[in-house]
């Protein structure tokens, strides 16, 4: 992502929506938001032959994140990516200097936590998320360079997720609102129907927002935006960004919602994260 500098309130860019109020400067943070091109961005044996080791899984993972991060200039680091095992407590964990050196690679490193959060001190670190049809949530506070990943299902929304992932920026690090940039991964659009009222939508912002909407009988519809926009408002925030690709329509992502309907070839993970570039020095 390149530095922006928008004056105008919101701009629609290609795949994104961008709604800005400032001219506040991105710096080295970039995002991170692969669709698949280089394959399934995962080990999880289901998206692999059966036979296949998790070894030899692993081995063609990270060759997928040599080619993103050559496709980058070397921008971040294809050793260091981090995800957390959500459990759905809230809870945050910042990547520390320790933590990278710990382990060659990032992916066998253990993570309890619903929110990673990545700072400029530990640049060519991404934290970031496997996802196909759920939106991954970074905040990052652009003026002390702290920022927080969240992949934010159905069920973790309903979990005021979203406006979790601010508040850990605000608790940990006392960052200020104004501060604060919010970018929405590509994720499923209006097309995610249920054949009844989901179970996951006990919050009574999904039907307050019409977040999930009743078509007719059997046939409900999903709007994961009107949901996020419930918890995270783009008039309090410097910039926000929201990647308008529709996962379960648009050829170039997966879906695991289009794969359940029969669309194999859309079984597969994307990748949605964050790092901090890192900065050559001669």
């Amino acid at each position: 992502m390149n530095n922006l500098k928008f004056n105008n309130k919101v701009l629609q860019i290609g795949q994104y929506a961008i709604y800005k109020k400032g001219t506040a400067d991105f710096a080295n943070l970039r995002i991170i938001d692969i669709d698949n091109k280089y394959g399934t961005m995962t080990t999880n044996a289901l998206f692999f032959e059966d036979e296949l080791s998790y070894d030899a899984r692993k081995a063609i993972f990270l060759e997928r994140r040599k080619m993103a991060a050559k496709d980058n200039k070397e921008a971040f680091d294809p050793y260091k990516f981090y995800i957390p095992k959500q459990d759905g407590k809230g809870q945050a964990v910042e990547i520390t200097k320790e933590m990278v050196e710990s382990y060659k690679d990032g992916w066998d490193l253990d993570i309890e936590a619903d929110i990673l959060i990545t700072t400029d001190k530990v640049p060519g670190v991404v934290t970031g998320f496997p996802v196909a049809d759920c939106p991954v949530i970074v905040a990052s506070d652009l003026k002390n360079g702290i920022t927080a990943t969240a992949h934010c299902s159905a069920k973790m929304i309903n979990n005021y997720l979203p406006i979790k992932t601010v508040e850990a920026l605000q608790s940990m690090y006392n960052s200020k609102k104004e501060d604060i940039f919010i970018y929405v991964g590509a994720h499923a659009g209006k097309d995610w129907t249920y054949d009844r009222y989901p179970d996951f939508a006990t919050e009574s912002f999904w039907r307050k927002t019409g977040a999930v909407s009743k078509v007719k009988d059997n046939d409900f519809r999903i709007n994961m935006d009107k949901a996020l926009l419930y918890q995270l408002n783009p008039d309090e925030y410097e910039t926000y960004i929201i990647n308008t690709d529709n996962t379960i329509t648009n050829s170039n992502y997966y879906s695991n919602h289009a794969y359940t309907k029969g669309n194999k070839e859309k079984k597969g993970r994307n990748f949605v994260g964050a790092y901090y570039q890192k900065i050559k020095t001669l």
